[in-house]
């Protein structure tokens, strides 16, 4: 009988635990785009070059690192009033950058081939597929916009 409380004051407690961490995670505050350092300030095409020339190290230690990048406006593409895709000019690569909450809400209005210069955590890189006509593919998140030209 002693042996059954234990276990079941372990068990309660152990998960009493897990709830305390999964609120805590849960409740834990977003990183701030604008303020972050940038592990990359560069062009567009600087940064594509950089992904593909580096070793799969150097990709891996850019995901979820803020990159300022500065391209043109080739696209954009609003989703309610707190989402916004944009979409990046670029000859060699895709850029597609998405806007969530306050910072889609408090975007101005922007043009194709409008300059912007863009912070946003690098989620990922994909290779284009040449024989069908896919360019490479950037892909940010979180996306702020730090300067209009």
């Amino acid at each position: 009988m002693q042996t059954k409380k234990i276990a079941l004051i372990s068990v309660l407690g152990f998960t009493a635990l897990l709830m305390g961490v999964g609120i805590w995670m849960w409740n834990k505050p977003h990183r701030n785009v604008q303020e972050e350092e940038p592990a990359f300030v560069g062009k567009t095409d600087a940064f594509l070059q950089f992904v593909q020339s580096a070793n799969d190290s150097v990709k891996a230690s850019l995901l979820n690192q803020v990159v300022e990048l500065q391209g043109q406006v080739a696209e954009i593409e609003r989703s309610g009033d707190s989402t916004v895709a944009l979409r990046l000019l670029s000859a060699e690569a895709d850029v597609l950058c998405s806007f969530i909450g306050k910072s889609a809400i408090e975007l101005p209005e922007l043009r194709p081939n409008q300059a912007v210069q863009l912070r946003g955590i690098f989620t990922g890189y994909e290779a284009g597929l040449p024989g069908f006509d896919m360019l490479p593919t950037i892909t940010l998140n979180r996306c702020a916009l730090h300067q209009t030209e």
